[in-house]
């Protein structure tokens, strides 16, 4: 596979993503994005704005398919890490997600690792999520991946409140081969 940077053209992608997850957590009885952003176009407006700002990242199987998406930046939600927190240097993954055709080959775990040796090579101390509040089965796949949880915050209008880190390091990835100029 490989991953790289996602362009304006893939915002059908990114969307695709988001909706296969969103129907598949609700299938589970998971609330998780099962409220509708305020406006599709606020939710197209902040994925263009990864997109320009080459947040956003594609892993490509080999015969073209999209397989898993990743938006990676220095943005910390100010409501859920302290100011101490926010001065560490550290990256933020966002929007992780396998494409459920990839469910189960331990793709989401390379994808974190990508996410942390990118992170470590960027002179980050950690790479850092929040995850949906009462998604406990979320919370303990992070855990699963060497994330240590910080606290939980609950907020009305952020139900992304449990935030955990790992340490930012260099881990091989042979799967995800990060294309040239990334």
């Amino acid at each position: 596979m490989r991953i790289a940077p996602a362009g304006r053209d893939d915002l059908a992608n990114l969307i695709a993503f988001r909706d296969e997850a969103a129907r598949w957590l609700a299938a589970r009885g998971i609330e998780q994005w099962s409220e509708p952003w305020p406006s599709e176009d606020l939710m197209v407006k902040g994925m263009l704005r990864n997109i320009n700002a080459g947040e956003s990242f594609i892993a490509w199987d080999q015969d073209g398919t999209p397989a898993a998406t990743i938006t990676l930046n220095r943005w910390a939600k100010p409501e859920l890490w302290t100011p101490q927190e926010c001065a560490e240097p550290a990256l933020y993954a966002h929007k992780a997600t396998v494409a459920r055709a990839y469910a189960g080959e331990g793709l989401g775990g390379e994808l974190l690792d990508w996410a942390g040796t990118r992170a470590a090579n960027q002179g980050a101390r950690w790479l850092r999520v929040d995850v949906w509040t009462t998604n406990d089965k979320l919370q303990q796949y992070y855990r699963d991946q060497g994330f240590a949880h910080v606290r939980t915050i609950v907020l009305p209008h952020n139900p992304s409140g449990a935030v955990f880190q790992r340490p930012a390091r260099r881990v091989r990835t042979p799967r995800l081969v990060e294309e040239s100029g990334v």
